[in-house]
């Protein structure tokens, strides 16, 4: 999941939860948006394979999912389904979704030490040796892009209330192992005052 070419965002809108159009027939078709949330939906978000999303700075919460799924045209290829639900943000105001990924499509470079890869411990997104140790050292939270709409980045915009959501997929034309990654949701602009960022995980095989 690092910046890469060639990467397609699939934006697929939860029809259920909006009462709006599914249109699965077009793999690009792609949907932010900016639901209600209550009590209810956190406990079921919670108990659904949902990571929370804490504030590092500003106000809000959240949950994310990531799931690794079928590549959608070429099998053995990476894909992943992520989910995002943000609550109590900052209002009217554009989030740019980042990852920190800990893994090199065509192989860690001589010397790094891959079994910091799937330690848990997402020394990428701390800025922290192996990654900062390499030259040039890599972006520590690379966008993901939203190239379904030739975007270089996914925006997800917060209602009056601060909430909002996104739903895609993202897919990539090699294959990937086990890897760390951290995710975060961040105010895009020069100087954010709002970021809510997850716990580090380990994107399972299929």
């Amino acid at each position: 999941m690092l910046r890469l070419s060639q990467v397609s965002v699939t934006l697929i809108g939860l029809a259920g939860l909006l009462g709006c159009r599914d249109d699965r027939s077009n793999p690009l078709a792609s949907n932010t948006w900016n639901p209600s949330f209550d009590r209810q939906r956190e406990q079921d978000e919670e108990g659904a394979g949902f990571l929370p999303l804490v504030a590092v700075f500003g106000a809000g919460k959240g949950h994310i999912r990531a799931v690794r799924i079928p590549h959608p045209t070429t099998p053995g290829n990476f894909a992943v389904h992520i989910e995002i639900r943000i609550r109590h943000a900052k209002p009217n105001t554009a989030y740019v979704a980042q990852r920190a990924a800990e893994v090199f499509p065509t192989g860690a470079p001589a010397g790094f030490d891959v079994a910091t890869l799937t330690d848990g411990s997402c020394q990428r997104g701390l800025a922290m040796p192996p990654w900062s140790t390499l030259v040039p050292p890599p972006v520590a939270f690379p966008v993901f892009p939203d190239q379904a709409h030739g975007l270089p980045a996914l925006i997800m915009t917060t209602d009056g209330d601060g909430n909002a959501a996104a739903d895609f997929i993202v897919a990539f034309p090699f294959p990937l192992p086990l890897f760390d990654v951290t995710f975060r949701v961040v105010e895009n602009g020069p100087a954010p005052t709002s970021m809510l960022q997850s716990d580090c995980i380990v994107v399972p095989l299929l």
